[in-house]
């Protein structure tokens, strides 16, 4: 059961959070028995950061011109997995694509690894979450 509510909340880009509290009855005899919170996967804060990182690490490691082994938090797409311009338009619009988020020119100019990939996705989401 938890491994389908896992997928279908990747699935949907969301975090369910459910925080219980007393059982109360109102005037109107109500129960509230607790409340979700609905954030995007990037806003939490209890290993959002690390979630994204490894989403983009594996997302990268999937690029067919990238060395597997030599894909880290650090490891400059240009001068450690040697990425052209043109494979770093492929990744960019890959990670686009898997995050539903779209990373202007002169930002994507300065992403150079996974982990600034993360930092910016991570500063964008809950941007894009409060809009709705």
């Amino acid at each position: 059961m938890h491994c389908i509510r896992s997928s279908i909340l990747q699935h949907l880009r969301l975090r369910v959070s459910v925080r219980p509290t007393l059982l109360l009855q109102n005037e109107n005899g109500f129960k509230s028995i607790g409340y979700m919170n609905f954030t995007s996967e990037a806003a939490d804060a209890d290993g959002g950061q690390d979630q994204i990182l490894s989403r983009v690490i594996e997302l990268v490691k999937k690029y067919d011109k990238t060395n597997t082994s030599e894909v880290t938090e650090r490891a400059d797409f240009q001068k450690d997995l040697s990425l052209d311009s043109l494979d770093k338009v492929e990744l960019v619009m890959a990670i686009e694509e898997e995050f539903s988020i779209e990373i202007p020119d002169e930002k994507a100019d300065k992403l150079t690894c996974c982990g600034d990939v993360a930092t910016y996705i991570l500063s964008e989401t809950p941007t894009k979450a409060s809009e709705s």
